[in-house]
């Protein structure tokens, strides 16, 4: 009983170690997740409004994150500012293009009911060590504005509708859809909004840290294993011998065995037919042995 007690003083032991290392683990990865990016990036894109020649304003361009009257728009004035280099210095394969897509929705904009895609460029196939990419776009907000109005009168219809400007990156064959404009159509003031979303940078910072944290895990659980096995392995025949030398006679003689043997692969599997049919086992040297019905069962201890 007491080795038993020492046995799951053991196992708790192990189970509190790999409780700290597993914690020690979520610290160290929490405070060097932004070391283990292997991309570099600077990117900044932005937009301005150019307005139509009036007695009203001073200045024909006004700044972004405003609210903008809608029928004094001529352009909106798109920045696209993309750069990214791999720090291995590995060549990077991508593509992009810039599209304008209409959406009219019905239900209070619950429901799709038109759309329409405007290709404005496309940049394919380019292999180099950064990606670098400036496009400065003047978007001609009123001939979208006619061209929803055209197919509203066509159709005698009136839809909350919305122009829609994306710059999408493909990396290595993956998407990246990094920045798009949404821009109310038949509204009288407009407010114009921006988001950015630099996937392929997320989830490849997520793809490089999972790989780390599932090496040092899979190193820890090794480790562990390898401990177990010395502690509970190694002298695993010498334990079961102490535990049961009541059972156990040892001989000077050497036994006469000549036939009916069966040879077993586990000490163990020897104590059970003694215990269970209430005999003894003899050992000579290192083979252990006990006698039932004539049949010889044997076990040779290796050193």
């Amino acid at each position: 009983m007491q080795k038993k007690k020492i046995k799951i003083l053991i196992i708790l032991g192990i189970i509190v170690l790999l409780i700290g290392i597993l914690f020690l683990e979520v610290i160290y990865f929490s405070k060097n997740m932004q070391k283990n990016n292997i991309y570099k990036t600077k990117n900044k894109t932005y937009y301005e409004v150019t307005l139509k020649p009036n007695g009203y304003f001073s200045n024909d361009k006004l700044a972004s994150d405003n609210y903008y009257i809608a029928n004094a728009i001529k352009t909106i004035d798109i920045y696209f500012d993309y750069y990214l280099k791999n720090k291995t210095k590995a060549n990077t394969n991508y593509s992009y293009d810039i599209t304008a897509t209409l959406k009219s929705y019905a239900d209070n904009g619950t429901k799709l009911i038109w759309t329409k895609d405007f290709d404005l460029k496309n940049i394919s196939n380019i292999n180099e060590k950064e990606i670098k990419i400036k496009e400065n776009y003047n978007l001609d907000y009123q001939y979208y504005v006619n061209y929803v109005k055209t197919f509203q009168e066509y159709y005698n219809i009136k839809a909350e509708t919305y122009l829609y400007v994306k710059l999408n990156i493909k990396i290595n064959d993956k998407d990246n859809p990094y920045v798009l404009l949404t821009i109310p159509i038949n509204e009288n003031i407009i407010e114009i909004t921006m988001k950015e979303d630099n996937a392929f940078l997320k989830n490849n910072k997520q793809n490089i840290d999972f790989n780390e944290i599932i090496l040092f895990d899979f190193i820890v659980i090794v480790i562990i294993i390898v401990i177990i096995k010395i502690l509970f392995s190694k002298n695993n025949d010498e334990t079961i011998l102490k535990e049961y030398h009541d059972i156990i006679i040892s001989i000077q003689n050497k036994p006469n065995i000549d036939s009916n043997i069966i040879y077993l692969a586990n000490l163990k599997d020897l104590i059970n037919i003694a215990v269970n049919n209430n005999i003894n086992i003899f050992n000579y040297q290192n083979n252990y042995y006990t006698i039932i019905n004539n049949t010889y069962y044997v076990y040779i201890l290796k050193k």
